[in-house]
């Protein structure tokens, strides 16, 4: 069941990002990522009800806001140096190292991960890498390497961060993450004077990419409470394969040969991680 979980969240993520591309084209990414985020928590606080929770503590509360936090600097991160064109080079190795660091933190923590597991885990990483790989490379510098490693551990930090909040608190961990996420990202348009609302054309555009992100993160923190971190996590870096599929269907892209067996081995290693 929490496989399920990582794997819907892969698949909103993946339609978040599609979304949230298709609205960078018209606004900041500081500006879309943070309106989103205000649009998806009435849906947060929907979820919260639904899912219900027995006790939250102190900790959870504690763990959600550090949670917050680094999934912000993550996304400042990333952005930044996607910005710098390097798309090719970027992804693949946030994409590989948010993999790649919860397995290790699991491993550490006593978790166990079979045989089969393991090709699983090996072939995601390759279907992350095949996925992203025709992308033009440009040129990689001290500064924009710096960025994606900072991005992929602070998502790997958000993600085990809510591994460790108790099942009993269910979604109330994200909601001290969206506390503390939403008013530095204002602060941030403030500072840029873009703070305003997005133009009605946009609007719809940029409320759909907030709940989908809020349900993603819903079922992901789901997942990791419930299930095993590393599996979990493996699974869910799967999202590219969702992002290529929905231009595919939106935008009407054919596939890069990368890409169609890229998308292949994803879904192998998802059938191979369930085991």
């Amino acid at each position: 069941m929490t496989q399920v979980l990582a794997l819907t969240a892969a698949a909103l993520y993946g339609v978040a990002d599609f979304a949230g591309g298709l609205a960078t084209r018209s606004l900041s990414a500081w500006r879309v990522t943070i309106w989103s985020q205000v649009f998806g928590l009435p849906l947060l606080g929907v979820a919260i009800i639904i899912i219900g929770f027995s006790e939250v503590t102190t900790t959870d509360i504690a763990l959600g806001a550090l949670a917050g936090g680094f999934g912000l600097v993550g996304l400042v991160l990333l952005y930044s140096a996607l910005a710098a064109g390097s798309m090719s080079i970027v992804a693949p190795i946030v994409g590989v190292l948010a993999a790649s660091i919860p397995v290790a933190w699991d491993l550490a923590d006593g978790g166990v991960i079979s045989a089969i597991q393991w090709i699983g885990i090996a072939l995601a990483i390759v279907a992350v890498l095949l996925l992203v790989s025709h992308r033009s490379a440009s040129s990689m510098t001290v500064l924009i390497l710096a960025q994606a490693l900072g991005a992929a551990i602070s998502f790997s930090v958000f993600v085990i961060a809510m591994s460790q909040t108790s099942e009993s608190s269910g979604l109330w961990p994200l909601l001290p993450a969206r506390i503390i996420s939403i008013p530095i990202g204002f602060a941030v348009l403030a500072i840029t004077s873009t703070a305003v609302l997005p133009a009605r054309p946009l609007l719809r555009l940029v409320a759909f990419v907030g709940i989908i992100d809020i349900a993603a993160s819903s079922a992901i923190v789901l997942a990791v409470q419930r299930g095993p971190l590393g599996i979990n996590a493996v699974i869910s870096s799967l999202y590219p394969a969702f992002t290529v599929l929905a231009a595919l269907v939106v935008l009407k892209e054919r596939p890069a040969t990368s890409q169609a067996i890229g998308i292949g081995l994803a879904i192998l290693a998802v059938l191979l991680l369930a085991l």
